[in-house]
């Protein structure tokens, strides 16, 4: 059985991430693992106070807590219920990243599948601030980030954006191509650069990547002379791509690619769920 990870606000963007979810996996067998995490008044999430045992209004919000997300899990079953699926939920005082951090330290997910955006539901801004942190600082886990008001397609393609500048490992790819095989998909691996040529440790990166990859359908391509916010965007509408995944191993890449102007005008049309893949570390 699958173990998948949904962290929720009780926003309607949230739970249009995990109707997304309960399609992607409904052909598994799967548990839903619903985390909220809450306040209490007079605390913030780094206050031990508000997690003494005996103390009326942490007991209080953990009480509320716990029952606004057993009403939420109703409304997700009695919405959308398959037999092979079931549900559990779970709250914490933390803050989501570190809660996050906390529950798959001791559990062990497929994949965490977050809203783009929070209970604010700003369309100005096409990632919150707690998806970004996610993306950004949870580790060891895939991450799959769903913008508000899609519904789940099949998945044919999956476009991989990769500069070849660092050498990866092969367990780096394990999850993408599980995605692949199950959808009977295809990946395509993107290289945007805005002038020069590979150099010979990029062109032996990229031959690593190749034969990675070389069970599942994949293909190469390359833009020049377009910025990678640009070329990312061009590329996957252009080819009605249903997925972007990146490998990261570089600290705020993802604050800093979600956070350019660029990519906020162009993100804030898309419709495109972005997979997190963490770089194995300490490889040989």
């Amino acid at each position: 059985m699958k173990n998948i990870l949904l962290p929720t606000d009780f926003s309607e963007n949230s739970l249009n991430a995990i109707f997304y979810a309960i399609d992607m996996y409904r052909k598994d067998s799967c548990q839903f693992t619903l985390l909220n995490t809450y306040k209490v008044n007079g605390y913030d999430s780094e206050s031990k106070l508000s997690a003494i045992p005996g103390n009326a209004t942490a007991e209080k919000a953990k009480a509320d807590a716990e029952k606004n997300l057993k009403e939420f899990i109703l409304k997700i079953t009695t919405q959308k219920k398959l037999k092979n699926h079931e549900f559990i939920g779970i709250t914490s005082n933390d803050s989501l990243t570190e809660a996050i951090k906390k529950i798959i330290a001791e559990n062990s997910f497929e994949i965490i599948i977050i809203g783009t955006q929070g209970s604010t539901g700003d369309y100005d801004v096409l990632y919150g601030s707690n998806t970004k942190n996610i993306m950004e600082e949870v580790q060891n886990c895939p991450i799959l980030a769903v913008p508000s008001h899609i519904t789940f397609k099949e998945i044919r393609e999956i476009v991989l954006p990769n500069g070849y500048k660092m050498r990866h490992h092969k367990k780096d790819f394990d999850f993408i191509t599980q995605l692949t095989e199950k959808f009977n998909a295809a990946i395509r691996v993107l290289h945007v650069v805005e002038d020069g040529e590979l150099s010979s440790s990029q062109e032996a990166n990229k031959k690593h990547i190749g034969l990675y990859l070389r069970d599942v359908s994949h293909s190469f391509h390359s833009l020049e002379h377009v910025s990678l916010p640009i070329g990312i965007y061009c590329f996957t509408e252009s080819r009605d791509s249903d997925m972007i995944a990146f490998i990261n191993k570089k600290h705020n890449f993802f604050q800093n690619l979600l956070m350019s102007p660029l990519y906020k005008n162009l993100g804030h049309y898309s419709t495109i769920p972005v997979l997190v893949l963490h770089q194995t570390k300490n490889q040989d």
